[in-house]
């Protein structure tokens, strides 16, 4: 059985959670004898070349240094691109895939598909945001009336008549699956909630506190949505507090305005490969996630659990929800006042953190590759 993966971004030029889960899935779909390729993008101005994949140019992975002002037209370039509508038609009538699996679309058009329902090939799609409901893919607390205003009704009601219904839909949580179906989306498919597939290795690493200092890490884009600045501006009143510190990892726009931030007691990484994430998390004593915006089912929890390091994250979006799941500390989305309490009350009980880590490191094994698989046998044959 041959499969299809379509996804805006995949590696060498990952850049986030969903890419990630991509690529998860190609390895399990393979491993499971599968026949697997991708259809992605590169940089308009890339040579790079793949024998076994397709990559597609795409301005997309310039859109944070373009203009605001000039990412309208952009967008609506890409909205409707006719171009790669006939290059990703003519990638299916050449290599006559069983399946697709569609992911985040951003960079190769909606038209996309349209080009699948004329293949008449079965369509799966995997929901990672709210990227057809709104075009920036993203709710920021305090502005979810964005959501209905007179132009984003429009583009919604367009996406869900052009996408239709595939015949498979899967979100990682109720919460995006819910956003979805109460504007209209999907209504003649099957519709399933699986949390996203983490790979689980026998490296679970429980840290052997010897004295009462906290490191605290960030994984994700430096961005002002991902609630960076914001952690930076409540980590400051902990300036006189010996015992807390803070390791910031990634890249995005705001990298100069943490830079002037630095101190002792933070330090940027810059940006780090998956397997050096993972050593520098198991030095670490608490992932902090404090999204300004509604996240799906972020990655970086899921990698964070399977190693023992507890969570202190926004209640937003589908993160309560894996949370609750897996465990850990919520904080109110925005709020510095929360946040510092959640802290002053981790370094007042450091203890509560192998508690929270022995018990998501346990819970993390519902969320294998194996399981994952095993709920889509019956898509899959």
């Amino acid at each position: 059985m041959k499969i299809c993966l379509i996804n805006n971004l995949y590696k060498p030029f990952s850049r986030g959670g969903a890419d990630r889960v991509l690529e998860i899935t190609r390895d399990g779909l393979r491993e499971r004898g599968f026949d697997v390729f991708v259809i992605s993008t590169k940089p308009y101005f890339s040579k790079y070349i793949d024998n076994k994949n397709y990559y597609l140019k795409s301005f997309f992975y310039y859109l944070n240094k373009i203009p605001k002002p000039v990412r309208l037209f952009y967008h609506l370039a890409d909205f409707l691109s006719v171009r790669k509508y006939f290059q990703i038609k003519k990638i299916l009538k050449k290599e006559k895939p069983n399946l697709i699996i569609t992911h985040n679309f951003k960079g190769l058009g909606l038209l996309i598909f349209k080009a699948i329902k004329n293949s008449k090939i079965k369509h799966v799609r995997v929901l990672h945001d709210i990227q057809l409901i709104h075009p920036s893919g993203l709710i920021i607390v305090g502005k979810e009336d964005m959501l209905e205003n007179f132009f984003t009704k429009i583009y919604y009601s367009v996406v869900s008549k052009i996408i239709n219904s595939p015949s498979l839909i899967i979100s990682p949580s109720k919460w995006l699956m819910r956003e979805h179906e109460k504007r209209g989306f999907f209504k003649n498919s099957k519709k399933i909630v699986i949390p996203n597939p983490v790979v689980i290795k026998n490296n679970f690493y429980l840290k052997n506190k010897r004295n009462n200092a906290i490191n605290f890490l960030y994984v994700g884009e430096l961005e002002a949505h991902k609630g960076v600045i914001f952690l930076l501006n409540a980590f400051n009143k902990f300036s006189e507090n010996k015992n807390i510190k803070l390791s910031i990892i990634g890249k995005g726009s705001k990298r100069g305005k943490i830079e002037n931030a630095l101190n002792a007691k933070i330090k940027l990484l810059g940006w780090k490969t998956n397997d050096e994430v993972k050593k520098i998390m198991k030095e670490s004593d608490c992932l902090i996630m404090p999204s300004l915006c509604y996240e799906n089912s972020p990655t970086v929890i899921y990698e964070a659990a399977s190693l023992g390091l507890p969570v202190l994250a926004s209640r937003i979006g589908g993160i309560t929800e894996l949370i609750h799941n897996l465990g850990g500390i919520l904080f109110k989305a925005g709020s510095e006042k929360d946040l510092s309490e959640k802290i002053n009350y981790i370094l007042k009980n450091p203890n509560i953190l192998e508690k929270i880590g022995v018990s998501s490191r346990d819970k993390i094994n519902e969320f294998s590759v194996e399981n994952y698989f095993g709920k889509l046998k019956d898509v899959l044959n």
